[in-house]
């Protein structure tokens, strides 16, 4: 279900001679950020790029960014930013549920649309909401929030691996990847089955950490191997540029420091808390 307009027909990609995949979503205009990751994804062998959603956002230079998605990435769903978009309607849709996140979240979304040309719009509102990608070691979908609905966060603490491997077969897939909520984390579904979050591409997952991260997909085995990427840029220098634009520091300082300033309200209390987050910090809490 998506953010806004009627659902479109699901996108069909065809991708079986790929090795190794890299997804990617979660832009939000951070242009330095995304043309790092991409540069990463070629450097570690991806000759796959996806991209899942919300290009445009708080950094803006939104014009700037759909080039570079143009240009990198064949394969391509829309999240709730795309949509919006394509609706010409000033709330990002992003399925926040307190007002204050909501508040900076239609004012990211403003900011983006000052940016991005009728054209690019027009081209936002054909990505699909969910698409197929046929692969050497089975069908991926590809989703913003959710299979289910474009806005839904699928945050790691709530997983309900029986609720994931419905999907999967639902859609007849070996595994989805969706974004949505900044945070990446990897399930196995028991092999060769698997569920990955790939985090956001222009901006840090809340951990005292500017870096910023997206997944890659090694095809090359009949068990697909997942991986989260950590991706380094000069985030100093690029959040300088953003406040001398006039960008709210709101959104300036996370870039600076890796801790989030908004949209943590509307999530989880387990999840606005533990960062960093260790190998097995999820098992550890529920021993407790």
């Amino acid at each position: 279900m998506p953010s806004a307009g009627s659902a479109k027909e699901t996108g069909r990609y065809e991708g079986s001679r790929l090795r190794k995949l890299a997804v990617m979503g979660g832009s939000y205009g951070n242009v330095p950020a995304l043309t790092a990751c991409i540069a990463h994804a070629h450097a570690i062998g991806c000759d796959g790029l996806a991209f899942i959603g919300d290009a445009t956002g708080c950094c803006g230079h939104s014009d700037e960014t759909i080039a570079l998605i143009r240009e990198h990435f064949p394969f391509l769903v829309a999240g709730n930013y795309e949509q919006k978009a394509a609706s010409n309607e000033e709330d990002c849709g992003c399925n926040y549920t307190n007002d204050e996140d909501n508040h900076y979240g239609g004012i990211a979304h403003v900011w983006a649309m000052k940016s991005l040309s009728a054209a690019n719009r027009a081209w936002l509102g054909s990505w699909p909401d969910l698409a197929y990608l046929e692969t050497r070691a089975g069908r991926i979908l590809l989703c913003h929030g959710s299979p289910g609905q474009t806005n839904e966060f699928l945050y790691e603490s709530e997983l309900d691996d029986g609720r994931l491997k419905r999907w999967l077969d639902q859609h007849e897939a070996v595994g989805f990847v969706c974004g949505h909520s900044g945070f990446p984390w990897m399930r196995d579904l028991g092999a060769p089955r698997f569920a990955v979050n790939c985090g956001v591409c222009g901006k840090p997952d809340h951990d005292h950490d500017a870096a910023v991260h997206y997944a890659s997909i090694d095809l090359s085995t009949p068990t697909p191997s997942v991986n989260i990427e950590r991706v380094e840029y000069d985030h100093l220098a690029w959040a300088d540029q953003l406040d001398s634009e006039g960008v709210d520091d709101v959104f300036t300082i996370p870039v600076r420091n890796g801790v989030w300033t908004c949209g943590l309200l509307s999530m989880p209390a387990t999840e606005r808390v533990l960062r960093p987050r260790p190998n097995g910090w999820l098992a550890t809490l529920r021993q407790r």
